[in-house]
């Protein structure tokens, strides 16, 4: 039996939500915190099965996050093509940047013929240090990209 999808209010305001974190990603915890400011009541378990429900459908792209247990939530939307090429994730705020340029493509490519490897592409990222953490390290500021 096919379950009928349904648009609630809850949905709106994750969907308000992911927009306005296109460019850096989010987690769940921001999610949960943006909706609570909004006077939207839900549990956790609800977010984390919205989250998921959005990852399978393919309008999210979920990476492991470096700088804590949990996960990094990213749109999948607009010109990502995420399943396409690889990302670069952030040891120090999370956030993801893709890596959608001629060179690493081309590279990847040829690592694949070379070594007889299939790279799946959306599972795959670099880890270091983004240039907005670089740049606060050397200043000295705290906080978070996301």
């Amino acid at each position: 039996m096919l379950q009928k999808s349904y648009h609630t209010k809850t949905a709106d305001f994750i969907s308000q939500f992911i927009q306005t974190k296109v460019a850096c990603g989010f987690t769940a915890g921001e999610l949960s915190a943006f909706l609570k400011e909004h006077g939207v009541a839900v549990n956790k378990t609800t977010v984390y099965r919205q989250l998921e429900k959005m990852t399978e459908s393919g309008s999210l792209v979920k990476h492991k996050s470096p700088v804590s247990e949990g996960f990094v939530y990213e749109s999948a939307g607009g010109e990502n093509h995420c399943a396409e090429h690889i990302h670069f994730q952030c040891c120090k705020c999370g956030s993801v940047i893709h890596l959608s340029d001629a060179k690493t493509a081309e590279y990847l490519r040829s690592l694949s013929e070379t070594l007889g490897l299939q790279i799946n592409m959306s599972l795959s990222s670099l880890n270091g240090i983004c240039r907005k953490c670089s740049g606060r390290a050397v200043q000295g500021s705290g906080g978070s990209c996301l």
